[in-house]
């Protein structure tokens, strides 16, 4: 990332906060920092001269525009900014699906040209609820399963021009968004430093963390339990 451009949404969040320090150490030349209140940025502008800050709420089609209009060039886009309204399967709930997948999308679909030409990489962030549904969060882990899909097609998207496009699937991580649920979380910076390191092997798909392992192995090895598991949690609520 020495001298490369990038862009991170939800640079406000935990895992945005992590993801901004842990590429500045990369050198880039430029690290826009976006976020729906571009209030919420400002302690993200001390941290280096490189960075700034955008307002942009990424449901919005002429606020992606704006911000468009104003970056040249782009190099990296980590695609962070997200939702997660808890919601079952009909509590006739589409935030999840407008933010998380559709937002994404129209963001993606705004920077495409621009990373073409630099031969340029994506980040996805989705979840590994992505691969398994858990009921508690449905509309949650249906959104991510939508953005898996797009990640996979975006990929192969960009391999006709040499671009990359990386997918993040972490468990619960310690963040607004995880706030109330009773279970281990990974920490944002441990999540944010795994995504660099995986990046410079070539990882396209990447676990982050324990849960996120777990998952994946249990796919594998005894998927119809792992999917039971998840399932039971409605019993209880």
């Amino acid at each position: 990332m020495k001298n490369r451009t990038v862009l991170i949404t939800g640079a406000n969040g935990g895992l945005g906060q992590a993801f901004v320090r842990e590429i500045l150490q990369e050198e880039p030349i430029k690290v826009y920092c976006t976020a729906r209140d571009i209030k919420s940025l400002e302690s993200l502008k001390a941290l280096s001269p490189v960075i700034e800050t955008l307002e942009l709420d990424i449901t919005d089609r002429d606020s992606i525009s704006k911000v468009a209009s104003k970056i040249e060039r782009l190099d990296l886009l980590v695609n962070n900014a997200g939702v997660n309204t808890n919601s079952r399967l009909f509590d006739d709930s589409f935030t999840d699906l407008e933010v998380n997948l559709k937002g994404t999308v129209s963001l993606t679909e705004a920077f495409f040209e621009k990373l073409k030409a630099s031969k340029g990489t994506v980040v996805n962030v989705t979840s590994a609820v992505a691969l398994v549904n858990f009921p508690l969060m449905a509309n949650y882990a249906i959104s991510k399963s939508a953005l898996h899909s797009f990640t996979q097609a975006l990929r192969a998207e960009f391999a006709v021009f040499g671009g990359e496009v990386y997918e993040v699937l972490p468990g619960p991580i310690e963040t607004r968004m995880t706030e109330g649920f009773p279970m281990p979380k990974a920490k944002p910076e441990e999540i944010a430093q795994c995504v660099i390191e995986s990046m410079k092997r070539k990882e396209f798909e990447i676990y982050p963390d324990g849960f996120s392992q777990m998952v994946r192995e249990r796919l594998q090895s005894e998927p119809q339990k792992l999917i039971e598991e998840f399932a039971g949690a409605v019993a209880g609520h």
